[in-house]
């Protein structure tokens, strides 16, 4: 639940400064692009720190 709300935050502003020009559009995708490269590297060592947690 906590993520939703993020992501709708973080996609309402992205539309905010976007409408305001105040950001261009490019930038607001690269950093669109780049949080969800980081979300996926946090998923995945999330991932393998539970797998590590098992095995030892």
């Amino acid at each position: 639940m906590g993520r939703l709300l993020v992501s709708i935050v973080c996609l309402g502003a992205g539309f905010w400064l976007g409408s305001y020009r105040l950001v261009p559009l490019w930038a607001i995708g690269v950093l669109i692009f780049l949080s969800a490269v980081l979300l996926g590297v946090a998923e995945w060592l999330e991932q393998r720190e539970g797998h590590d947690d098992d095995a030892g």
